[in-house]
């Protein structure tokens, strides 16, 4: 075949987690929804955030399953296309994934409960503490799996990583290292602000497509309600990924320099003037096509000393460690989408601090559904960029530059043709993965908006109401007013 062993492995391993973490984002906004929507039906007696967190559960189960089988699929993938990796992970780095399954257990059990026994807790703010089991319960697998990455960009003191490159030996083994690496706290914070906007603005378009067709002023009342949740969340989120993609950039610029000016397009290494470059590839060795912006890189790296700084640059590798060039666009392109979102919701609180009903100005809504296609692209963009910045390497130098070892330098712990695995069947595996995602993530999206559709709206708030006991309230008063008569 035309295509590299290699290749095959990295590509259908990223068509995988592409496909999966849709559903992930979509998951963890969906059980931040619900809680948030529960809260307010009781705070407020409210029977239309009732019948909308009703609604979500039942969507949430579909895609917890759905992430289950995923989640299983690309387990047993790894081991299947980077055999030697999975050596490496399970000698060091397994701690964390073994906390993930525990993670795994209380979204699973917390979800059962909460769907289940919606009907059988007698004070419902009980049954609303469930709901923080499962938020918590999908929260912490994100965060375990992304300690995992982390630990792949600075693998510091996990294990005695020279003595593995001189002998191929793993000793001294720290499991609990993997939790934290000096990359995990600004890995962490931004991949969290990430994947809450881009579930949050997937959820958001939905629902601004279902306000624009519904027919009925309930089902509008109820999309509204979602659409102000998902809004507040949005501009919380889009100011938290400003400061958070503003950190990473400061970490890899401290701990992953190769990377950083990969990213950045930095050819020779500066310590003041450098320019930022906005797209552009390399060719032959030197930066082209690009358009510049004088200092700007500088400033924005050293801002407290007024761009001062140093900044690395490729010319101090070997060209054989360089990322592909086309990661500064991936870079660009996160980042100009990025600005253009954070651009909107800023409009849009203008709007709602100018008294506007924004709900009634269509080029709003179909910018909902605009930013929900956007907020998707970009954070799949900004994981592409993560991954892509780390070739050719699968577990990076424990140290910023690289690693001597008897005389010999090393700028990575393992290399993608070191993980990879060269039995033909991974050919008839990937077509087989292909196929799998083909068909379910088209599947779940519409059994998803199947779920959410309120095809009989009037039954559904008749429950809400008797479950948050509106109906006796109204018997209630009723009764005094008749005993004043």
């Amino acid at each position: 075949m035309a295509i590299s062993y290699i290749n095959w492995d990295a590509s259908i391993f990223a068509y995988t987690i592409s496909a999966h973490i849709l559903l992930v984002a979509i998951t963890l906004a969906m059980a931040l929804l619900i809680t948030i929507s529960e809260f307010i039906a009781l705070k407020y007696k409210n029977k239309h955030y009732e019948v909308l967190a009703h609604k979500l559960t039942i969507a949430l189960v579909i895609n917890f399953a759905v992430g289950t089988a995923s989640g299983v699929f690309m387990a047993v993938e790894l081991f299947l296309f980077w055999p030697n990796f999975m050596k490496v992970v399970g000698a060091v780095a397994m701690s964390s994934f073994y906390a993930e399954v525990f993670a795994f257990l209380v979204e699973s059990i917390t979800l059962m409960i909460y769907v289940y026994f919606w009907d059988n807790f007698k004070n419902r703010w009980n049954h609303w503490l469930v709901s923080w089991g499962v938020l918590l319960g999908t929260g912490g697998s994100a965060w375990l799996i992304t300690n995992v990455n982390a630990w792949m960009n600075t693998p510091t003191g996990s294990f005695n990583i020279p003595y593995y490159l001189q002998y191929g030996k793993i000793i001294d083994v720290n499991p609990l290292k993997v939790f934290y690496e000096p990359s995990t706290g600004a890995q962490l914070f931004h991949m969290f602000t990430t994947m809450y906007f881009a579930g949050s603005m997937a959820l958001l378009a939905y629902f601004a497509y279902k306000y624009l067709k519904a027919k009925n002023d309930d089902e509008k009342i109820i999309d509204k309600n979602a659409m102000n949740i998902l809004s507040v969340i949005g501009i919380i989120d889009i100011i938290l990924i400003g400061i958070s993609g503003s950190l990473e950039l400061s970490t890899l610029l401290a701990l992953e320099p190769l990377k950083y000016a990969s990213l950045e397009l930095d050819m020779h290494p500066v310590t003041y003037g450098a320019p930022e470059y906005i797209f552009g590839i390399i060719i032959n060795g030197h930066a082209a096509d690009y358009l510049k912006l004088p200092l700007a890189q500088s400033l924005l790296a050293y801002p407290t000393t007024l761009g001062h700084g140093a900044i690395p640059g490729l010319s101090s590798y070997p060209s054989s460690v360089w990322a592909p060039s086309f990661v500064h666009d991936l870079l660009d392109l996160m980042v100009g989408f990025g600005v253009l979102m954070g651009f909107f919701w800023l409009v849009f609180l203008i709007l709602r601090a100018l008294k506007k009903n924004v709900y009634n100005m269509k080029w709003v809504l179909y910018s909902f559904i605009v930013l929900g296609a956007l907020g998707m692209f970009t954070m799949e963009d900004g994981w592409w960029t993560a991954e892509v910045g780390r070739v050719p390497y699968v577990i990076k130098s424990p140290t910023p530059g690289g690693i001597l070892v008897n005389g010999h330098m090393y700028y990575g712990v393992m290399s993608l043709s070191q993980a990879a695995s060269y039995s033909p069947a991974v050919w008839y595996i990937g077509v087989g993965v292909i196929l799998f995602y083909a068909i379910i993530i088209p599947f779940t999206f519409y059994f998803n908006a199947k779920v959410l559709k309120l095809s009989n709206i009037e039954d559904d708030l008749k429950k809400a109401e008797q479950d948050l006991g509106i109906e006796e309230e109204k018997k209630n008063i009723s009764g005094i007013k008749a005993g004043m008569r």
